[in-house]
């Protein structure tokens, strides 16, 4: 895992950005005080719409979140919180609205905030040290891409990110792997379906009515949208599927229900039924959604509505899929 440096940048954040990744960003950092984080809807300061979490601040034993980058909603005295000479585990979570955060290895948060209008959008995090104090940080979802040699390609941290997808439908003996995401956040290493008319598309999966249906991420959107009961129906809460391990993927041609030797399964209907990763093109565009072996056709939402199509082409990865 890398370490990122901050400077002290004194009395003026000078924030360093990255991509959310999951609904819980987890981190440590070593740092003699006033370690920040900002949640952002964008890869910069956003006043009119961003948070900052501030860590052993205000001369080192306080901590706080700011709202508008002026009103501080909270703060609590926070002493010896942090240490310039090791580093201190903590998490932050963004979960329908409401911001906590806490100390690693302990559940229950030290600071909440809610706020769903604003926070439902944010899809950036920055960090940031000043006021005389330097930072060396680390991130827990840079582990993503260091995990292909598992035998079985399954995150703990991530699973525990969202608590409405903690166990993950299938998982497979190569580094293909479902990330559980939301409002628009996908995984590193996302896998594309092709170009949509918006843009480009990803492979996505959802839970709804009993079954985990297949569909397409349109990140721009915040969704994924996913094929059912003849509609396009949007999903906030979804699973990205990742290739962290760089493994070859290709499209192959299937036609009635059929699917090439290797195809991934990628989740499975109301009743149990497997389902298997397709995409086709509707008006120029590709979509993707679920080859559906009983029906005899690929299932792909597009426009609104659910569309139906005998031919397809199925996702391939080098590697047999399992149900585990």
């Amino acid at each position: 895992m890398s370490e990122h440096y901050s400077e002290d940048c004194g009395s003026t954040r000078r924030y360093i950005f990255r991509r959310i990744q999951t609904n819980t960003i987890r981190f440590r950092v070593r740092a003699e005080r006033d370690a920040a984080i900002c949640l952002t809807t964008d890869d910069a300061e956003t006043p009119e719409d961003m948070y900052e979490i501030f860590i052993g601040c205000w001369g080192g034993g306080e901590s706080g979140i700011r709202r508008l980058k002026h009103d501080d909603v909270c703060r609590i005295e926070t002493p010896d919180i942090l240490c310039e000479d090791d580093f201190r585990g903590f998490w932050i979570q963004i979960r329908k609205g409401v911001i906590k955060v806490g100390r690693e290895g302990q559940k229950n948060p030290f600071m909440t905030y809610s706020d769903p209008e604003t926070l439902l959008h944010v899809s950036w995090y920055g960090f940031s040290t000043g006021w005389g104090a330097d930072g060396h940080w680390t991130f827990e979802d840079e582990r993503d891409s260091c995990s292909s040699s598992s035998s079985v390609s399954s995150s703990d941290s991530e699973a525990e990110c969202i608590h409405a997808l903690e166990e993950k439908p299938i998982q497979y003996k190569r580094p293909a792997r479902w990330v559980p995401c939301s409002s628009g956040y996908f995984p590193k290493n996302p896998v594309s379906a092709g170009v949509g008319h918006e843009g480009e598309v990803f492979v996505g999966m959802a839970p709804h009515e009993g079954g985990h249906i297949l569909g397409k991420i349109i990140p721009e959107h915040g969704v994924c949208y996913v094929p059912y009961g003849g509609e396009e129906v949007p999903k906030e809460l979804y699973y990205g599927l990742s290739n962290p391990g760089g493994v070859e993927l290709s499209w192959l041609a299937g036609s009635a229900g059929k699917v090439p030797t290797g195809a991934l399964q990628g989740g499975f209907s109301e009743d149990g039924e497997a389902l298997y990763i397709g995409r086709v093109c509707v008006d120029g565009a590709v979509s993707c959604g679920k080859v559906h072996p009983s029906h005899g056709v690929c299932y792909v939402p597009y426009g609104g509505s659910e569309h139906s199509h005998r031919d397809y082409e199925v996702l391939v990865i080098s590697g047999i899929p399992c149900r585990m």
